[in-house]
């Protein structure tokens, strides 16, 4: 049932083609070959057995893994499919940063091929876990100190992207999802709408900040273990800018997860500072650590506001988490003055 009414999303018309076996076979054998570095050997041998749908947004994009067998092996495949040819830019941009960052220090997916017809692009294939689920297990520290170490190694890339993401973009963002919000839903009354005026006001007095790539959707979930590896995923709105935007944005989103999930809320906490203190070690220039806390602290802020429109439209949680974010992001708003 998922798969057809995937098939008949109609802003994601070659979704039917991306879910053909046969099809993709031919299309996606000889990138096996390209990502193995043999562009030749065996291409004809190689045939799609198995499409899995990974994350699917009805609309908007779908992730897909496709699984591969050849001579004597078996090979998986990532591919996100838009809407847009925005696939495109972000095959470029990972090229760019898988490029800069050595595989022995941090694992980023290497992208493959875009495939334009299909709006589809296709990556490496990494195996792993979300660190995120070491807090099951009440190990706080692991995913707290390689998160900071991921993100701290993502900021110090020399990768050449050439978009560049300011504070005054993430308030134009910020308030473009209260806008999106349903009718009468605390994330488009009258509050949001003052903590957003104290955004706007914040984003003229903060600092000039120095450029660095940033993720710009950092969470706990995008860091993963790769039997021991860490790989930080989906860098698809990777850009210039203001390191202080990832850390606020995970800082946020460890108060969203222990309202989520009270059990979590002391690993959550306690994951807080670790993080923070494991990021600013990483750091060579330790001289702007107090312009950079108020810069982490209007992300967050900002995050908080934006997240309070992205969950008053999920049915499970409209009916309280809105309202716990906005509790949260004027919390903020008022800890940084």
């Amino acid at each position: 049932m998922r798969r057809a009414v995937l098939q008949n999303d109609a802003a994601l018309p070659a979704l039917a083609a991306a879910l053909e076996p046969e099809a993709m076979t031919r299309r996606l054998a000889p990138l096996v070959s390209r990502l193995q570095r043999r562009e030749s050997a065996g291409v004809e041998n190689w045939r799609v057995v198995e499409i899995d749908i990974l994350k699917y947004k009805p609309g908007h994009r779908c992730a897909l893994g496709y699984t591969l067998d050849g001579p004597g092996a078996r090979q998986r495949l990532f591919a996100k499919a838009y809407t847009s040819e925005r696939g495109q830019r972000i095959e470029e941009t990972m090229g760019m940063i898988a490029a800069a960052i050595p595989r022995e220090a941090l694992l980023i997916p290497v992208p493959v091929s875009y495939l334009p017809d299909l709006k589809l692009l296709v990556t490496e294939y990494l195996r792993g876990i979300p660190l995120s689920w070491f807090l099951h297990e009440e190990r706080f520290d692991i995913p707290a100190r390689r998160a900071a170490f991921a993100i701290a190694v993502l900021h110090r890339c020399n990768a050449p992207l050439g978009r560049r993401w300011t504070a005054s973009q993430e308030v134009a963002n910020t308030g473009s999802w209260l806008a999106r919000s349903p009718a009468g839903s605390l994330a488009c009354s009258g509050r949001a709408e003052v903590l957003l005026d104290a955004l706007r006001r914040g984003a003229r007095l903060l600092d000039e900040a120095p450029e660095k790539v940033v993720h710009r959707d950092f969470y706990p979930e995008q860091v993963w273990d790769c039997k021991g590896r860490t790989a930080l995923l989906d860098l698809d709105d990777a850009q210039l800018g203001d390191g202080a935007v990832d850390v606020g944005n995970f800082l946020a989103h460890l108060r969203l997860r222990s309202l989520q999930f009270p059990r979590l809320t002391q690993d959550l906490e306690r994951m807080r500072p670790v993080f923070q203190e494991e990021y600013a070690r990483q750091q060579t220039d330790h001289a702007d650590m107090k312009g950079f806390s108020k810069r982490v602290g209007f992300y967050e802020a900002a995050t908080l506001l934006r997240l309070s429109s992205v969950y008053s439209l999920r049915e499970r949680w409209a009916h309280f988490l809105p309202q716990a974010l906005l509790d949260s992001c004027e919390a903020v708003l008022d800890a940084s003055g």
